[in-house]
């Protein structure tokens, strides 16, 4: 590490990462004096970020140097972390990794991890990765890379493939349950101890513990003669529950284990909840369009420039983790959190180099995945399918393979409604609409 820590934040003018991570940072002493480098094609964007960022650290009197460019080779020269929140090709492709599944009868909630959406925009975010990770590693060999973009999985394997750059891929969502297990068993989460593996949004509580004693037992005798929802409904908290976990206590309640509770992202992980209106009313998903997204976009901006103007206050620090490994690696202090890493055996019964979630060590050494053994049945058949698509999907955009790349979505279990040949003219159409991004299939 450098004397004075240097941040490279990729995606410098991201509304939606910016304002909740800088903030963390500048409320994180170990990193004080930080030179924080935010890289974005839209300077207008990266400079209202640097605004507020600049007023909260002033309102602190703490010293950080902000930096809005576009030029990656400054950025990147001499770079101790670089933490990565962009999406290529913006909202104006996501637009057809949601339009077009529609047409052929898949209604996806979110569409960035998994199914045609997930395929399509780790298709045209590979060879932006690749070249951006060979650029941190020419300039900045010892750099730490975090990951915040989706597919979590599929972008932190093409990093990890390509150079030897220390990287992980970052996710909230097992904080997410945790929040849940606080509600229902009224806990704080130093009381929770979990085993948990699986896939970015599809991972498994193994087991868990409250205090010492077995943490499912002391679920389900809360959860008797009521339902999920209602049990929730009558915790005491400060808010209302605003969503509803009709999947998740589906899942709890037929496989016997806790999953991600946010229903949007779980359902699309099954082939059937995304191809039948129906079963989308029955479990209440509910499906995050184009403009919706856009509009919380511009509430995002609106957030930042209160922050600059000074008319709205410090956030208090967030559940992401990315300042906690930053100072784990400053300070050689070991550090456990949710990590997205290949997978070397930390989950024996799961294809080799596919990138699986677990708990895992940091320390100024890098990034070790903590070893849970193997998954039970049908887990493990439920998420082999993934780690086939995500491997097959990768090696295809690494390789310019384009019938390997429709291969690999003739395999995803969003499609299985659906005829190869139908299949593989979906996948087709969203090559085409999206051409302008996938260079390597010309």
């Amino acid at each position: 590490m450098s004397t004075k820590t240097k941040i490279v934040m990729v995606g410098g003018g991201s509304y939606n990462w910016c304002p909740r991570l800088l903030s963390d940072l500048i409320q994180t002493d170990e990193l004080i004096g930080s030179e924080i480098v935010l890289l974005d094609p839209n300077l207008k964007a990266a400079q209202e970020i640097k605004e507020a960022m600049t007023h909260l650290a002033k309102t602190l009197g703490r010293d950080f140097r902000f930096i809005p460019t576009s030029d990656e080779t400054l950025a990147f020269k001499n770079a101790d972390f670089v933490v990565i929140t962009i999406s290529t090709g913006g909202l104006s492709m996501m637009k057809h990794d949601l339009k077009i599944p529609e047409r052929y009868g898949i209604w996806q909630t979110v569409g960035d991890s998994v199914g045609p959406g997930g395929w399509s925009r780790l298709l045209r975010n590979v060879q932006v990765f690749e070249k951006m990770a060979r650029k941190i590693e020419k300039f900045s060999p010892s750099a730490v890379v975090l990951n915040y973009t989706n597919p979590m999985a599929g972008l932190t394997g093409a990093i990890a493939q390509t150079t030897s750059l220390r990287t992980v891929g970052l996710c909230h969502g097992l904080f997410s349950t945790y929040g849940l297990i606080k509600r229902l068993l009224q806990v704080e989460e130093k009381d929770i101890s979990v085993r948990f593996g699986g896939i970015n949004h599809f991972f498994w509580l193994l087991n868990f513990k409250i205090k010492g004693e077995d943490g499912y037992p002391l679920l389900m005798k809360k959860l008797k003669g009521v339902s999920l929802n209602e049990a929730l409904d009558r915790a005491p908290r400060e808010t209302p529950r605003i969503h509803d976990f009709c999947l998740c206590e589906e899942l709890l309640h037929q496989y016997g284990m806790l999953t991600y509770i946010e229903d949007r992202h779980t359902c699309e992980y099954f082939p059937p909840y995304l191809t039948d209106r129906a079963m989308l009313k029955r479990f209440k998903l509910i499906r995050t369009t184009v403009e919706e997204r856009k509009g919380m976009l511009e509430k995002n901006r609106e957030y930042t420039l209160r922050l600059a103007s000074g008319n709205e206050k410090m956030p208090p620090r967030s559940r992401e983790t990315a300042m906690d490994i930053m100072k784990a690696f400053v300070t050689n202090t070991p550090f456990v959190d949710v990590v997205n890493l290949p997978n070397i055996g930390q989950i024996d019964n799961l294809p080799r180099g596919a990138v699986v979630e677990t708990l895992g060590l940091v320390d100024s050494s890098g990034f070790a995945p903590i070893g849970i053994g193997s998954m039970p049945e049908p887990l493990r058949t439920l998420l082999e399918t993934h780690c086939q698509v995500q491997k097959m999907t990768l090696e295809s955009a690494l390789t310019g393979n384009k019938e390997l790349a429709l291969k690999a979505l003739m395999l995803d279990p969003l499609c299985a409604k659906l005829a190869p040949s139908d299949i593989r003219k979906m996948g087709l159409d969203l090559m085409e609409a999206t051409g302008d991004y996938l260079p390597q299939f010309d």
